[in-house]
């Protein structure tokens, strides 16, 4: 609501930025920053029970400056580390061990009466199977597989198995080409 010098208010509508980014996108890209805090440099933050967060760490070189960046869709957060005049800030001292452990005392305290909300998967995204040690997709039974989002056009092709692929590399209808 705005004030005049009366103290008269009027509520006016909230205006909203334009969208600029494909949604999809978006979404693919704060998928990538939770993985940071599900199974990457950023896995201190699991201690905060949450499923919504996302983020990212960063280390300047000869670890001059540690930070954190991380978010959900009420709060954003960055915690730099380091020092006015640049200098080495130890030993061991990178984004995950400086700079998040700041981060998520912050967040514990921001983040008290804010309810987990899980993103909405917008049309044109879909889930496949990746093996995560090749990137490329999983092989039915694989037990190490893990999903990961994909726009539709861009999801990978299936891989040929093994067995069908002849002596010179060439992929294709084996049986076809014997005849």
């Amino acid at each position: 609501a705005a004030a005049d010098t009366e103290d008269n208010t009027e509520e006016k509508p909230i205006r909203y930025a334009e969208r600029v980014q494909d949604e999809r996108i978006n979404f693919l890209i704060t998928s990538m920053m939770q993985d940071v805090i599900k199974r990457g440099t950023g896995v201190k933050a699991r201690a905060l029970n949450r499923s919504d967060l996302a983020g990212k760490t960063g280390t300047t070189n000869d670890q001059k400056d540690a930070w954190f960046s991380g978010f959900n869709r009420d709060v954003v957060a960055t915690v730099w580390v380091g020092f006015d005049q640049p200098r080495n800030l130890g030993r061991g001292e990178y984004g995950g061990t400086a700079a998040l452990p700041i981060w998520i005392d912050y967040m514990r305290t921001a983040l008290q009466s804010s309810p987990q909300v899980s993103p909405k998967i917008p049309d044109g995204i879909t889930t496949v199977r990746i093996d995560p040690e090749t990137g490329k997709r999983a092989k039915p039974g694989q037990p190490n597989a893990i999903f990961e989002y994909f726009r539709e056009e861009n999801v990978p092709a299936q891989e040929v198995e093994d067995d069908m692929v002849n002596p010179h590399g060439e992929s294709g209808n084996i049986p076809e080409q014997l005849f």
